[in-house]
Parts: structure tokens; C-alpha cells; sequence
């Protein structure tokens, strides 16, 4: 795991200097070493944070045997000992690191190289010979990969955070009006290759760029869809092959994932997902510890539930919990972390994780992913019953009402309704079902005025398939992603997420609609991959609705902070929001004593803190 940076110039500039600064920013990224490489129309560089081959044979850049080929890269091969095995067992390799075999893999295949790859990574590949630089993210993308493209100056300059190419004084620090409309009035971070900045964009997931003689090709090198078998849902199929395979995809991924010369840690919450990952890791037996941030509002709490399994797996456990004294200061540190809004006050109780446990494991395992390869949703349910319907099963209505239960905070009629809208592609609906209003807080001709033609693909036939590619590729991945990998580098722990092995994710994708949803249970097969482990109360239980205590902290620690931010300036003269509205908002947040959604509420607020403290500061 590493931090890249560059820039490619074709009219000979000498860029040494600048990207110097830049890795010097992303240090934290890399702290074991350091370097800069120059060419003929390249500056490039890698700091590198040592986790395969801990010794100075495993430091970057690597090179092709005629050193034509120079690649430099963030992120893990998982399979990489294979593909020595398969296409160079006669090579002499110099060091046991993953990334050795990049540029031999490139010269060998040619830009088809990437498709032979398992993992998580951004590259940065440089041709001398032809006179290219080539840019590579993974499949879904769980690493990185940002730049920016000066057509005048004839330069591309990448790196593997957004501050890092501002570094490039031409580079000017601007608000991309169009990503403040899609997050305030969509709710969407990271659903397209926009970011918060003008003309700083980040690659795909699954893309390649090709910059030469300042001319950029794109192309797409992956598609789930391409991958997905729709056809299963109208074959007759037994359940337990199907579970057996599964099963025999999740080892894979874990034993893969799990080649490492550092300490691998585990964050666990009470929930599948982490259970799914602590009871993979004791079925390979790996030793792991466990990690999980708590709250001191024990309705919130899941350290209870977590450590029933960490008790049960005999896995030593650790728990973070801030001072809610420190809340406001540790939200203040997160805005500059993450450099870009976020969705949740949750993500302040993450970053606390990483950091108080950061010199204990170099390694983490994260759940992220199990929710959408599993449908495992609310409204996920309806998309299931809408599906059942349309393939003949004329009970599966019966079954929804049956088993979708009510919770505390919304009952079973609001998380149909807010299923229904959610699937209708409203997106002022939560996970849970719940509606929420923006219509009045915001200026509507501002956001018509930096409205985007994007659309959310919807490539299968299937309703719920669309749903979850929908949370995968568009809504809940790309964001939950961007959280963990700023969080996680900061602190310069490497964050890898089992659950998002391509050959998992396409196999989770072509079970059959009527095996996604069995006796009540969402996710049942990955309910079932634990159970041996684990008990099956820690293993059947229902998703919790809020998983945070935010409108708590909103309406109590956070209170005083907010009115000052709603009623500064910056807030008043904002393009988007109508100060007055915003106000009145949250005064019916500090009155309400039931349910009160604050998921638009708080995007409103962090995106106003976000615009003093990032746009407004000088430092960045």
C-alpha cells in the first residue's frame, strides 16, 4: 500500500520540484520510503508503506528486464504468486512483492495485462519506448486514483489524493458546483468521475487512461454486468451447490486477502457483515484481533454483540469510544481528512478507530460490500417481492409482509412506501425508509442550474440486481470507500475489503432471486457461512435501522456549533441553501421526541463546514 504521484509532460518541463511537495503531503501514505524518479516526459513518484516483502528489495518503482517498462502503484495483487507460478516460473524475481510482476505482466500482454489481475489497486504505468503513460484502477474501485489535464500545458497530473495535485501551482483550488448540486439535491458523493474540485476528476472504477502526445483515451476494462449469468433465475438450481461455491469463493478471497508480512486486524460491529469476515478468518485460521468504535449512548452501541463474537472466535477485542468533549474537535480533524463532505457523523467514530489502534495492526479488515452483494437492504425486500411476482411466484407478497418487521423508529407501511419510492429512483429516501424533504432548504435554480444529465445504468432485468448495482457502483460503495481509504492512510494502516473479490462480488450477483431471500432472511447464504462458527442467534438477526447516535449528538453536543454555523455568513450567502429553511430545519429536529431523519440536515451542515474549512483555508 502506497501513495502515488506525477506529472507527464510531453514539452520537456522538469517537474521534479513539484512532485517533491507532492508525496511530501501524502508521506503518511508511505512513511517507509520515499522516492522520485525523472524522465524524458515524466516526474513520478511512490512513498511506500511496506506490507509484502518488508525489506528494500519490495521498493518502488519496478521495472520491465530492458527497463522500457517503468510501474509504480497503490494498493495489492492478491494473486500475484499464481501469476509467477503460471507465466514467469523461469523469471529470477529480486524481491516477494506483489507488484514485481506489473510491468513484466504489461510488456508480456500489453494493456490486457490488468484483466490477469485479483486486487485492489491504482497503477501508474510509464512506456518509454512508445512515449505513453497509463493510469489503472481496480474493478470497483477500492483504491484511489485522481488527476487533472492541462491541454495547454500539455501535462496530466495524478495522484492518490485530491490536496496532493494542488500541489501543482496551475492547478487552482475551485468548487465544482455540479458535485454541491448532486450531493445536496440527490444525496450522492463519488457517483461519477467528478469530485468536489473543478477539472480535478478521479478514474473510474475498472478504467484505464492512456495519455499521449497530450491526447487522453479512456477505456473501460471491466463491467459487472458482462459478468452477471441472469439466466439461473429462470433454471432449476440446488441451493447447496450453490451455497458450497460461495462458501469456497469467501475462503478464497480471505486467503488471498490475507497475504501479508504485517499484523492483520479486523473491524467488527455487531452485525453480518463483520461476522461474515471474523468467522471466515477462524475457518483459515487466521490469527486476528478485533477492533470496534462504541458510543457512550448505549442505544447505539454494538459492543455488546460485537465482542459475543470476538468471545466466541477467541479473538482479542479493542474498542475506541470518544469523549464527547472532544466530538466537535475530532469532526473538525475528519473534514480535513476526507478533504471532500460526508454523509454521516459516523464517520468521525471510524477515523477514531483507525488512529487510537494504528500502531497495532498495519493490516485491516474491513465488511464493506456484504449489504449489496447480498441484498441486504430494506428495500431490498420489495425489489425481492417485485422480482418473485414477475418470475411466477405468486406468494412471495404474503412472505414480505409476513416476516418485514416494524422497528422502533419507522413501521412496516413507511418502509414499503419509502422501499417503492427508493426503487422509483427518489433518492430522499434513507436505508431504512424513511422520507426526508430538502425542497425548502434548497434554491431549486441553482440546483437546475448545475444539473447533470447522469443516470444511474440499470443493466439487468431483474429488479433487485439493478438495486444492488445501483448501491455498488452509484450510491453506498464509492462513498463507504472513500471514507475508509482517507481514514485508514491517514493513520498509515491499510484497509483491504474481502467481500469485494470480483469473482465473489459476480457470483453473488448470478444467485438465483429466489435464494436471496429464503425464510425471512436477507443474506441468508452469508447467514449460513458464519452459522458453523458462530451461534445462530449472533448470526439470524435483523439489520439494525440507525446505527449511529447523530441526531443525538446533533441535538446535544453538537448544538451550539451548528446554530453558529447556519447562522454564519458563509451559510447566508451560500448558492445552494436557503439559510432560513436550513434554520427552521433543525429547530424541528431540537424539538421533535420521536424519529427525526437527519440524514439531509447533516449533509447541509457538514457541507457548510466543508466550504469554510476546506475551500475558505489558505493551508490547502
Amino acid at each position: 500500500m502506497c501513495g502515488i504521484a506525477g506529472i507527464i509532460n510531453f514539452i520537456g518541463k522538469n517537474n521534479s520540484n513539484t512532485v517533491e511537495e507532492m508525496l511530501q503531503s501524502i508521506n503518511f501514505r508511505g512513511p517507509d520510503f520515499k522516492t522520485t524518479l525523472k524522465g524524458e516526459f515524466y516526474n513520478i513518484g511512490v512513498a511506500r508503506l511496506s506490507i509484502n516483502d518488508l525489506s528494500n528489495k519490495g521498493n518502488q518503482p519496478f521495472y520491465s528486464i530492458d527497463r522500457n517498462i517503468i510501474a509504480i502503484y497503490n494498493g495489492e495483487i492478491y494473486n500475484f504468486k499464481s501469476i509467477k507460478k503460471k507465466f514467469f516460473s523461469n523469471h529470477n524475481f529480486t524481491s516477494s512483492c506483489d507488484g514485481e510482476i506489473i510491468p513484466l505482466l504489461y510488456q508480456r500482454f500489453g494493456i490486457d495485462f490488468v484483466k490477469h489481475l485479483k486486487g485492489m489497486f491504482s497503477i501508474c504505468i510509464i512506456d518509454k519506448k512508445n512515449k505513453c503513460s497509463i493510469l489503472i484502477r481496480d474493478r470497483f474501485g477500492i483504491k484511489p486514483l485522481y488527476f487533472h489535464h492541462d491541454g495547454k500545458e500539455n501535462t496530466l497530473t495524478f495522484g492518490s489524493e485530491i490536496h496532493v495535485l494542488l500541489k501543482n501551482k496551475k492547478i487552482k483550488k475551485k468548487q465544482n458546483f455540479f458535485e454541491t448540486a448532486r450531493y445536496l439535491g440527490s444525496g450522492l458523493l463519488n457517483a461519477t468521475n467528478q469530485t468536489w474540485f473543478q477539472d480535478i476528476y478521479q478514474l473510474e472504477p475498472g478504467q484505464i487512461l492512456n495519455f499521449s502526445n497530450n491526447k487522453i483515451k479512456f477505456q473501460k476494462y471491466y463491467d459487472l454486468k458482462n459478468n452477471v449469468d441472469e439466466s439461473v433465475d429462470k433454471k432449476k438450481s440446488n441451493y447447496f451447490t450453490l451455497e458450497k461455491n460461495i462458501f469456497s469463493l469467501i475462503e478464497t478471497s480471505l486467503h488471498e486477502h490475507a497475504i501479508s508480512d504485517q499484523t492483520i486486524g479486523l473491524h467488527i460491529s455487531g452485525g453480518n457483515d463483520s461476522a461474515c469476515l471474523a468467522a471466515g478468518c477462524k475457518k483459515i485460521n487466521l490469527p486476528t484481533q478485533c477492533f470496534t468504535f462504541d458510543f457512550k449512548e448505549k442505544n447505539f452501541s454494538e459492543k455488546e454483540d460485537a465482542l459475543k463474537i470476538s468471545k466466541k472466535l477467541g479473538y482479542d477485542h479493542s474498542f475506541s469510544l470518544i469523549d464527547n468533549s472532544d466530538l466537535i474537535s475530532e469532526f473538525e480533524k475528519v473534514i480535513k481528512i476526507q478533504f471532500e463532505p460526508f454523509t454521516s457523523l459516523r464517520v468521525v467514530a471510524q477515523n477514531y478507530l483507525y488512529e487510537k489502534y494504528k500502531e497495532s495492526c498495519k493490516v485491516i479488515f474491513d465488511g464493506c460490500g456484504g449489504d449489496e452483494i447480498g441484498a441486504g437492504y430494506n428495500y431490498h425486500q420489495v425489489a425481492w417481492m417485485h422480482d418473485m411476482v414477475n418470475d411466477g411466484y405468486k406468494n412471495s407478497k404474503k412472505k414480505i409482509f409476513k416476516h418485514l418487521s416494524d422497528y422502533e423508529t419507522i413501521n412496516k407501511d413507511q418502509i414499503i412506501a419509502g422501499s417503492i419510492k427508493k426503487l422509483s429512483n427518489n433518492l430522499n429516501v434513507h436505508e431504512d425508509g424513511s422520507v426526508f424533504d430538502n425542497s425548502k432548504v434548497l434554491n431549486l435554480n441553482a440546483l437546475l442550474e448545475y444539473k447533470n444529465d447522469y443516470t444511474f445504468k440499470k443493466p439487468f432485468k431483474s429488479i433487485l440486481r439493478n438495486a444492488q448495482f445501483t448501491d455498488l457502483v452509484y450510491k453506498k460503495i464509492p462513498r463507504t470507500l472513500r471514507y475508509a481509504d482517507r481514514a485508514s492512510m491517514r493513520c498509515s494502516v491499510e484497509t483491504r475489503i474481502p467481500l469485494l473479490d470480483h469473482k465473489l462480488v459476480e457470483a453473488m450477483f448470478s444467485i438465483p432471486t429466489k435464494f436471496k431471500y429464503i425464510r425471512g432472511y436477507q443474506r441468508f447464504i452469508l447467514k449460513r457461512f458464519c452459522q458453523p462458527e458462530l451461534s445462530k442467534e449472533m448470526v439470524f438477526k435483523n439489520k439494525r435501522p440507525i446505527a449511529d447516535p447523530q441526531s443525538v449528538w446533533l441535538k446535544t453536543v453538537f448544538k451550539e456549533y451548528v446554530l453558529d454555523i447556519l447562522n454564519s455568513k458563509i451559510a447566508k450567502e451560500d448558492e445552494f441553501i436557503v439559510s432560513k429553511e436550513l434554520i427552521k430545519l433543525f429547530d424541528e429536529l431540537l424539538k421533535s421526541k420521536s424519529h427525526f431523519n437527519t440524514f439531509f440536515l447533516f449533509q447541509s451542515f457538514n457541507y457548510l463546514v466543508w466550504k469554510n474549512n476546506i475551500m475558505n483555508n489558505t493551508e490547502f
